[in-house]
């Protein structure tokens, strides 16, 4: 009996359970992987994902507040891989496919524990940083003040933002988004730093309007807060989530705002909004319904 046991110590690989002993089990210098048979089990969060050509999935996942790891899954565990997810897995290191290591997950190990949970806060980089982006690679970085490129997303032409100097940054984003409008004036572009081809660039979780802020203030001055957050359900429901409901609409911004005139009852719930009509100027009222539709790229990015 114990020689059986100590035969399958042999055969069964040892298992990990950070992020950090699978980052340590790839090469820094090279990416690739240094360790391909210890099966590691990972509990993180998701913060970026792209849709391969195949149909497999291409997503980072990471502790919150620390390094995050590439994961590659198949298109039914990867349904599960979504941004602000938080779930367990399990995989060994394996070549990816732009040249670096990513964690081969296995087939059917994609638990999801929660929802909607954040992994931290973003590390803010400039165009400039794309030029060695080694130091940041793994993170949830932030690059504000950036407008697009063109007037729709190209996906095989390639999606490139650009800052006040006219340096260009090149983003890595899902096929599902090719032929959407950009967004419109200076942005803020969230996601995770790859190497592909030689190049680094974003692969992108979120676009958010540079005015988010001052919108978000405005919103709290008509007390829209009170009964709403961006991203997590309060009273009412989260913007992310009303803007997914509408992100293929291109009216939504014109019925958001009817919404806040007329007020009503039953599409989230059976808490009534008050109506805002004559309260908050058309304007305002424009710039916090386009602000609240803006969060449909959250969903857009994932699919």
């Amino acid at each position: 009996m114990f020689a059986c046991a100590a035969m399958l110590a042999l055969i069964q690989p040892a298992q990990a359970s950070t992020v950090a002993d699978a980052l340590a089990a790839i090469d820094p210098a090279t990416g690739a992987a240094k360790d391909t048979t210890t099966v590691f089990s990972l509990d993180a969060i998701v913060t970026a994902r792209i849709t391969q050509a195949d149909g497999k999935v291409l997503a980072f996942i990471q502790p919150v507040g620390k390094t995050g790891i590439a994961v590659l899954a198949s298109a039914a565990d990867g349904a599960k891989l979504l941004p602000r997810n938080e779930v367990t897995l399990t995989g060994s290191l394996a070549a990816g496919p732009y040249g670096w290591a990513v964690l081969a997950v296995k087939d059917g190990s994609v638990n999801v524990e929660g929802d909607n949970k954040p992994s931290g806060a973003s590390t803010p980089v400039t165009a400039a940083t794309f030029s060695d982006a080694s130091s940041v690679a793994g993170k949830v970085v932030r690059l504000p003040d950036v407008t697009f490129e063109g007037d729709k997303i190209n996906v095989k032409g390639g999606v490139k933002v650009k800052d006040a100097s006219g340096a260009e940054v090149s983003l890595l984003v899902t096929p599902a988004a090719d032929g959407r409008a950009v967004p419109e004036g200076t942005q803020v572009v969230y996601g995770v730093p790859v190497k592909v081809d030689g190049a680094w660039k974003i692969l992108a979780s979120r676009f958010l309007p540079a005015s988010g802020k001052a919108t978000l203030d405005l919103a709290a001055k008509y007390t829209c807060t009170t009964c709403h957050n961006p991203d997590m359900k309060v009273v009412g429901p989260a913007y992310r989530d009303v803007a997914q409901k509408y992100r293929d609409d291109n009216d939504a911004v014109a019925k958001f705002t009817a919404q806040m005139d007329a007020g009503g009852m039953g599409k989230w719930g059976q808490v009534p909004m008050p109506p805002f009509k004559d309260k908050i100027p058309a304007a305002d009222q424009k710039q916090i319904a386009q602000w609240i539709w803006d969060y449909r790229w959250d969903w857009v990015l994932a699919e």
